[in-house]
């Protein structure tokens, strides 16, 4: 096992040089001092990785709410565009009888014959009618 790259024989001549060097009188304070210092970074790391993990649950708790709030905006989105799509194919077809009764009307009643009220034959009639007559042959007589 090692820590921090130091290996068991490593350790053991650091703690030789340091009763050496501090004394077997001042060794216990010197440990216990430590132990304090470990323990007070151990307190330090802990309240730091709370403080994270606090801030990661809010920011994960605003993604959420984010995220619902957007799939609320497009569904309604999706709903409007639906409605709309609906009312612009409604008056597409209102729109388009609109404009072949305007058509109608502009070209006026059409009797027997292809002739108009006015006792017009329109042109389009005109080249009908003598495609049909064409077509249907000489008259016939009874």
């Amino acid at each position: 096992m090692e820590f921090l790259g130091i290996g068991y024989q490593e350790l053991l001549l650091i703690l030789v040089l340091l009763l050496v060097v501090v004394g077997p009188e001042r060794l216990p304070q010197m440990a216990y001092q430590i132990g304090r210092a470990v323990r007070q970074m151990q307190l330090y790391a802990r309240a730091v990785r709370e403080e994270f993990r606090e801030e990661i649950d809010y920011l994960d708790e605003q993604y959420r709410t984010m995220r619902g709030e957007i799939e609320l905006a497009q569904r309604t989105l999706r709903e409007e565009e639906a409605r709309l799509n609906q009312g612009l194919a409604e008056v597409d077809g209102t729109l388009r009888a609109a404009g072949l009764d305007a058509e109608r009307s502009l070209a006026g009643p059409v009797l027997a014959g292809g002739v108009t009220a006015g006792g017009e034959v329109p042109e389009a009639s005109r080249g009908e009618q003598s495609d049909r007559a064409a077509e249907a042959g000489p008259p016939l007589v009874f």
